[in-house]
């Protein structure tokens, strides 16, 4: 056990956890942002369509996703309960906000692990060496990696979607808001 904490082993081991934590915020934050982008789609083509007096979608739906939001639109504008209709709405909006928290949630994540890989290489480092620090030094170079690997994908996965993101959720709340308020003036006419 001693040769794997003390050489690469750990360290890839380690690195390779980080790099799979990578990629699962990757999927995870594109996958949402993806539900965001499709959204504010719909929906400002919505507003779109009915500035322009035009009936019915604009253009035919291009995926499962479009279908799903464009059933629940159609299902929150018909809906004879409008505080069933509001709580759909707003669960809508809690989710597009969600989407900011989550990839801080993400890159801090990343960043944490690389810190504890090396840490955690230290210390036990320094269960099998001892306080022989010229055996301690070797196997911390090899650790500091995990930080770099965390450093790494954090900065990867921010410079990804950092910029995208906070453009996607605002147009997102902008257009969920106008929709709604076209839909409430439909409802309750003056």
């Amino acid at each position: 056990m001693e040769p794997f904490v003390q050489g690469w082993g750990l360290t890839i081991v380690l690195c390779a956890f980080i790099v799979l934590v990578f990629f699962t915020a990757w999927l995870h934050v594109h996958r949402e942002l993806a539900w965001v982008r499709a959204l504010t789609d719909y929906l400002g083509e919505g507003l779109v369509a009915d500035d322009r007096g035009e009936a019915g979608e604009t253009r035919p739906s291009s995926s499962l996703e479009v279908e799903a939001i464009r059933d629940e639109a159609h299902a929150i504008a018909s809906a004879s309960d409008p505080a069933w209709a509001q709580k759909q709405v707003r669960s809508w909006q809690m989710r597009a906000q969600r989407l900011e928290p989550t990839l801080a949630f993400w890159t801090d994540l990343l960043r944490q692990l690389g810190l504890l890989g090396t840490v955690l290489g230290l210390g036990l480092s320094l269960a099998y060496t001892g306080s022989d620090l010229t055996k301690l030094l070797g196997p911390l170079a090899l650790k500091v990696w995990t930080t770099v690997a965390g450093l790494a994908c954090s900065i990867l996965l921010s410079a990804s979607f950092s910029m995208r993101l906070t453009a996607w959720v605002d147009a997102c709340e902008k257009n969920l808001e106008a929709w709604d308020a076209r839909r409430r003036t439909r409802r309750d006419p003056p």
